[in-house]
């Protein structure tokens, strides 16, 4: 017959074990800030407020605003980054390490931001920033978008970006 208290004890462990994970997986966490300058915010799922710094991590579903004059540099994952400009408003809406290829999607609510992809980045990476008038979908490539009054724009710096406006939002230059 095995001991008792080891049988527990082995329960025990399982049991944390198994607990921790699931804390893990409750609130993954994303993202390393490298820069925070001005009046930079993170507002957690639940509403809650606090200044971001440089070396802090930001969970998937959190806010980040920046005010006047203030930027942001969030490393998203090993392959790519976010620099968020000032009177912006974003959130980290998704981001699965764990799918092939890793699966980003930031959502702009306004103001802009920079997505910086390593070069080649395209077969390893599905990387996707949503406006309010759709979504730019990074193809390797380094690129700005802006959402002003209500809809979003893109500028590719280099490579190239895919747009899939939502439904009847289409208009301009294609």
């Amino acid at each position: 017959m095995k001991n008792p208290a080891c049988i527990k004890s082995a329960l025990l462990t399982a049991a944390v074990t198994i607990f921790s994970a699931l804390l893990l997986q409750a609130e993954p966490e994303t993202g390393n800030v490298t820069v925070a300058v001005g009046e930079v915010q993170l507002i957690a799922e639940d509403g809650a407020a606090s200044p971001l710094k440089k070396g802090d991590k930001i969970a998937v579903g959190s806010t980040v605003k920046t005010g006047a004059g203030a930027r942001a540099v969030i490393v998203i994952t090993p392959r790519s980054a976010i620099r968020i400009s000032e009177n912006s408003e974003v959130i980290i809406e998704n981001v699965n390490q764990d799918a092939q290829p890793i699966d980003v999607t930031i959502n702009l609510k306004d103001g802009s931001l920079g997505a910086l992809l390593k070069p080649n980045a395209a077969g390893e990476l599905d990387f996707k920033v949503r406006t309010p008038s759709g979504v730019a979908a990074a193809r390797g490539t380094f690129y700005a978008v802006v959402v002003k009054d209500g809809k979003g724009y893109a500028q590719v710096k280099e490579g190239r970006v895919e747009i899939i406006p939502e439904e009847g939002e289409v208009e301009g230059n294609q």
